[in-house]
């Protein structure tokens, strides 16, 4: 198991990290679905499709760019990491690993009537690499808490996923 300041980076820890990118969505939503939902909610839908895909990619800057400044992710089984910078070595190491890939699936999206608020609900399969080399999946669920940004961006601020197993 490596560690980074902390941070547990075994395949059940960064499986959950994915999540939150979780607030990442492959494709787990439909027009009908869009198509009821506020104005916000659809921004929301889409920036988790895309968040998932460029996960899933690899892309460790364009991942990290959904996160606010002061955001904080939830590990499963490590500690709160917070911050842009931090955030980002954990998906470094995660997105390091041989054999990994991402999908996520967004459940629900809710904005508070305040509209400046919103979380996600999804689940998640990663896959890496086991330490024989075989390919493992991991799936669990996540939620993300999206903030809207002063210059009206909605941004990550909580990002928490575990196991189902």
């Amino acid at each position: 198991m490596k560690k980074l300041e902390g941070v547990a980076l075994a395949l059940p820890v960064a499986a959950m990290a994915i999540l939150l990118i979780g607030t990442l969505t492959s494709g787990g939503f439909t027009r009908t679905a869009l198509a009821q939902g506020s104005s916000d909610e659809q921004v929301i839908w889409q920036a988790a499709r895309t968040w998932s895909d460029v996960a899933d990619a690899k892309d460790l800057d364009k991942t990290v760019s959904y996160y606010a400044e002061d955001a904080s992710m939830y590990p499963y089984g490590s500690p709160v990491v917070t911050g842009k910078e931090q955030i980002r070595q954990v998906w470094s190491q995660f997105m390091a690993q041989p054999g990994y890939s991402l999908r996520t699936t967004t459940k629900s999206v809710d904005v508070a009537k305040s509209k400046d608020l919103a979380y996600e609900v999804g689940t998640f399969q990663m896959k890496m690499n086991d330490a024989q080399g075989a390919p493992a999946a991991s799936v669990g669920k996540y939620i993300v808490v999206w903030k809207k940004q002063a210059n009206g961006e909605w941004k990550a601020v909580a990002d928490i996923f575990n196991l189902d197993k």
